[in-house]
């Protein structure tokens, strides 16, 4: 600790508790700052960028768990150290706080030594983490309780979303049936989440390192030198990945055009437009590499933050799904 006071947010909706946990913080030189429901206390965290934050559960507009989520989320704040102190003590209560970010889990029976000890070791391990250094603090924001609720919205749009996507993607290996359907079920689960011309699954081998079968979809119109060079570009993604020498004749493209797009766009008599951008991502299960994923447009700099997100969150769901198919026996 160093010798500048130390700021703990306390959020609860019983003045006895803010009065109790407020007085125990403050006789053990804390700086204390009082919230009385989980609106006020994202407000509050967000107006003074506390070192820590002590939450009830249960509190009226928003509960602890979402104020918990709200703070995690956002850059600004996700580094302060969050604490729980409820009177819920079953399993899934302590479950749920660790899913909503929160780094300790405390009951309302504490004793004064151990409360103050919970805020001092998070702080400590928060250091820790920051290697020793002074954490730095973004300026401090004024939400109004409209801003609060909205970023709350957003942040359960956001979840539904992503739950929506992955369990897209599980369900193929209960709804499918056969290596090369789950493959295609897959690249189509793709079309339908990331806007891009063309999509792939490349598998390696058993010795992870050469190329065993490429899988390509193509979903818009495209020509072929844009054909081309997304191939070139999967194999030297390939040899980046895996460290091993790839060419464009070991991927065995196997393609899915059932719509006649490719070479649909090649223009007459004029240079053929290629690939503008390319994007790969590592397919890994069970701790080791099987392949990649990866899509291309012919736009400049199509795939943003959001596309990058939500290949990231279905890549791993994807790679175990082809990689029960092929180890099921039916891939050929």
């Amino acid at each position: 600790m160093n010798d500048r006071q130390v700021t703990v947010v306390v959020a609860d909706d019983s003045p006895t508790m803010r009065r109790i946990v407020g007085g125990v913080l403050s006789g053990a030189g804390f700086d204390v700052v009082l919230a009385e429901d989980g609106v006020e206390a994202v407000q509050t965290v967000f107006r003074t960028m506390p070192d820590v934050v002590i939450l009830d559960v249960q509190m009226p507009r928003v509960s602890g768990y979402v104020a918990a989520r709200l703070l995690k989320d956002d850059w600004q704040t996700a580094d302060i150290p969050v604490l729980f102190l409820t009177s819920l003590n079953a399993a899934s209560d302590r479950y749920w706080g660790a899913r909503a970010g929160a780094d300790r889990f405390l009951t309302k029976d504490f004793e004064a030594p151990e409360l103050v000890e919970a805020v001092t070791s998070a702080i400590e391990q928060a250091r820790a983490a920051r290697g020793g250094r002074t954490a730095l603090k973004a300026d401090p924001l004024e939400l109004s309780d409209d801003d609060v609720l909205v970023r709350v919205c957003d942040l359960l749009d956001r979840n539904l979303f992503e739950a929506s996507v992955t369990q897209d993607v599980t369900s193929i290996a209960t709804d499918v049936h056969g290596f090369e359907e789950t493959v295609a079920a897959v690249l189509e689960s793709m079309e339908r989440i990331v806007d891009c011309d063309l999509v792939s699954v490349m598998l390696l081998g058993a010795d992870g390192l050469a190329p065993e079968a490429t899988y390509v979809s193509v979903s818009r119109e495209v020509t072929h030198e844009h054909y081309r060079d997304f191939l070139a570009a999967v194999a030297e993604a390939s040899e980046q990945a895996t460290g091993g020498a790839t060419s464009m004749s070991e991927l065995s493209p196997m393609l899915a055009d059932a719509h006649d797009r490719l070479g649909a766009a090649d223009p007459d008599g004029l240079e053929s437009p290629g690939m503008a951008t390319f994007l790969s991502m590592p397919l890994r299960a069970g701790g080791r590499m099987m392949g990649l994923l990866a899509l291309s447009s012919g736009v400049a700099n199509a795939f943003g933050e959001s596309a990058l997100t939500t290949l990231r969150l279905v890549a791993s769901p994807a790679a175990v799904v082809i990689d029960h198919a092929r180890l099921s026996g039916v891939h050929a």
